[in-house]
């Protein structure tokens, strides 16, 4: 049985191999994983049936709290209370009859809801008691008011009636039956208002005040006795009384009557509330068994699947690991001998795997081998007796590639002398050049500021013009202002002789003609004032008169200059027009030169890097010569150590 599965896993992959190893461990580690995962929704689902059967036990001990404070207080909050935890409850049960699936435990929830049905009727009915109840002991708290009435109406009966002058003693056992009767309805009353669950039993409680009340009937008939001994036999206030215990005995009995259906109805309730926690017990604890089992049961379940696969992983670890090593073993050895130089043995090869190719291709690589190292230890005789006749060859090579180069490198100095003169000639035509260019650029601005300065000095001629007439208009100007000068001398003259003869008459006149004389004194010192300025204003005007012919001369002298100067101007206009003209001649043959001689620059540059590149693939040739004469003797050296080699080869 194990020989076919040997050959068949001989003849699988490698990684069909590893594949099948490693999807065995998968599965395996997917079955206990799903063992693992069902445990634990089982868990998960116990664990939430317990919850919610500790949600009931929850919800039924909420639902005993509110009905005890409805038993006490039979107020409207804790029956709303009741009748959301009953409604909670029957929604809850019925939820839990979807979750569970065991028939028993299914059994135990619909009993559940069955009892929280019945206790949902029980407590309807118990309201209805409770109403009834109530409406009783309104009726018998009106009884007690009507009792209260009669027996205070009584009272004051009685002592309204007692007589001073008769006997007390009589009296005085009515005042003491009569208190008697009112003690012992008072004991009646406070009785009737006990719950009745405070009786024990509580059958009691129909019997509630019969014993106080037969007492206050027996006062009442005492009373009725001593009030007959006084002469109020059938006395209407006792007749009253009589009537009003009789009523209010009947009210007492019918409500002890309602109230104990109502306590009987609580203590049914009290019974399903029990049996109900009762069942949730049995079922939690049931659950928990439950639980329980199925935990022992998954633990065991996922230790069986983890030793299963561990066992089952170990043994496709060891049959992998040998269908592997083994044959690497023989691959490596046959690889070890091969590396040790032996080639003559084979490998002999069952297996279609990968490790099998492996070893198909090293018996090949061995087979290869021997017929390449065979016709290496061939070659290398060929050459080594290749590689003489190459040294050989590569010295003569070497030989004439110096000669070429001390040729090259003779040519490469006369062309580099040759670049540097035309390179010079160039730099020489450009340095022409720009300074013709700069020379035109001068003698065009010359020539503009020459123009500039013949329209400056015809603008001067015509100034110097319009100057020579102002100061001919001056010169008359000068001459009138002399002529009314005189004029006004002469007025001054005649004015300070008519201040002189006014003196004199106002010195004839006295006293009369002293103001007179003043104002000829004012007068004659403004006409010698006059006179004064006059001679001085002459002068000026003399000195004006003799400083304008001198400036007209002058104008004379500056005008002919000044014609003389825009001739000569526009002579050296013309002159810098005709230098500007052969500047720009020069400037051309100077661009032309430089044109010429960057072409010639160029060739020549051009020619010496031409003569440049066959130097250096002189150098080239020449240093690959001496490697080549080199590499002969390194080549003539690997093929003596080839042999060697190949000699320690086995084939």
């Amino acid at each position: 049985m194990l020989a076919p599965l040997s050959r068949l896993l001989n003849n699988m992959s490698v990684r069909l191999k590893l594949t099948l190893g490693f999807a065995i461990v998968l599965l395996l580690t997917l079955a206990t994983t799903f063992g693992g995962w069902k445990a634990l929704n089982e868990s998960i689902d116990s664990s939430e049936r317990l919850s919610e059967i500790a949600r009931v036990n929850d919800i039924s001990r909420d639902l005993r709290a509110e009905r005890i404070t409805f038993r006490v207080l039979a107020d409207s909050v804790s029956r709303d209370g009741i009748a959301q935890a009953l409604g909670g409850l029957d929604s809850l049960l019925q939820q839990m009859l979807e979750h569970f699936s065991a028939a028993e435990d299914r059994q135990r929830v619909s009993d559940s809801l069955e009892i929280v049905r019945s206790y949902k009727a029980g407590f309807a009915d118990l309201l209805v008691a409770v109403e009834a109840r109530q409406t009783l002991f309104k009726a018998l708290e009106a009884e007690e008011q009507r009792l209260s009435g009669a027996t205070d109406a009584l009272e004051q009966r009685l002592l309204r009636s007692i007589d001073p002058q008769q006997s007390g003693d009589r009296q005085n056992r009515a005042l003491t039956h009569q208190a008697a009767l009112e003690r012992h309805l008072d004991n009646a009353m406070q009785q009737s208002r006990l719950p009745a669950y405070t009786f024990e039993p509580m059958s009691a409680f129909a019997h509630v005040g019969a014993t106080s009340l037969a007492e206050a009937r027996a006062a009442m008939g005492q009373l009725d006795q001593v009030l007959s001994g006084l002469g109020q036999r059938n006395n209407r206030e006792l007749q009253a009384t009589a009537a009003a215990l009789t009523q209010y005995s009947s009210a007492l009995n019918h409500y002890a009557q309602k109230a104990m259906a109502v306590e009987a109805l609580q203590n049914t309730l009290e019974t399903l509330g029990n049996r109900l926690r009762d069942t949730s017990r049995v079922l939690s604890e049931r659950q928990t068994l439950e639980r329980d089992r199925e935990a022992q049961a998954a633990r065991t379940v996922i230790s069986a699947l983890a030793a299963l696969a561990l066992l089952i992983g170990v043994l496709a670890a060891w049959v992998i690991t040998e269908q592997i090593t083994a044959p690497l073993k023989l691959t490596l050895a046959a690889a070890q001998r091969i590396a040790q130089g032996d080639l003559r043995g084979d490998l002999r090869v069952r297996r279609h795997d990968e490790l099998g190719q492996l070893q198909n291709s090293m018996q090949a690589m061995s087979t290869s081998l021997r017929e390449l190292i065979g016709g290496i230890g061939q070659g290398a005789e060929q050459l080594a007796s290749a590689v003489a006749q190459l040294s050989t060859v590569a010295e003569q090579t070497q030989a004439v590639v110096g000669s070429q180069r001390d040729e090259t490198d003779q040519v490469a100095t006369a062309m580099n002398q040759m670049t540097a003169t035309v390179l010079e000639v160039a730099r020489n035509a450009e340095f022409a050049s720009e300074a013709a260019t700069v020379a035109d650029a001068q003698s065009r601005q010359g020539d503009e500021v020459v123009n500039a300065a013949i329209g400056q000095i015809e603008q001067l001629a015509e100034q110097v013009d319009r100057s020579m007439e102002a100061m001919h208009t001056l010169a008359g100007e000068s001459e009138r202002i002399g002529s009314i000068l005189v004029v006004i001398k002469s007025v001054s003259e005649q004015t300070n002789l008519l201040a002189l003869n006014a003196a004199i008459e106002a010195a004839r006149a006295g006293e009369a003609g002293r103001g007179f004389a003043v104002v000829a004194d004012e007068v004659r010192g403004l006409a010698q004032r006059t006179q004064q300025s006059t001679e001085e204003i002459e002068a000026l005007i003399q000195n004006l008169h003799s400083g304008t012919a001198q400036v007209v001369s002058l104008l004379d002298s500056s005008r002919a200059l000044t014609r003389d100067s825009v001739e000569l101007s526009r002579r050296a206009g013309a002159a810098l027009g005709q230098i500007t003209a052969t500047v720009s001649s020069i400037q051309g043959m100077n661009q032309q030169i430089a044109t010429a001689s960057e072409e010639q620059s160029s060739v020549a540059e051009e020619i010496n890097r031409n003569v440049m590149t066959v130097r250096d693939i002189a150098d080239q040739t020449s240093t690959a010569s001496e490697q080549t004469a080199a590499s002969s003797v390194e080549l003539a050296r690997l093929g003596a150590h080839l042999q060697t080699l190949v000699g320690r080869f086995s084939l």
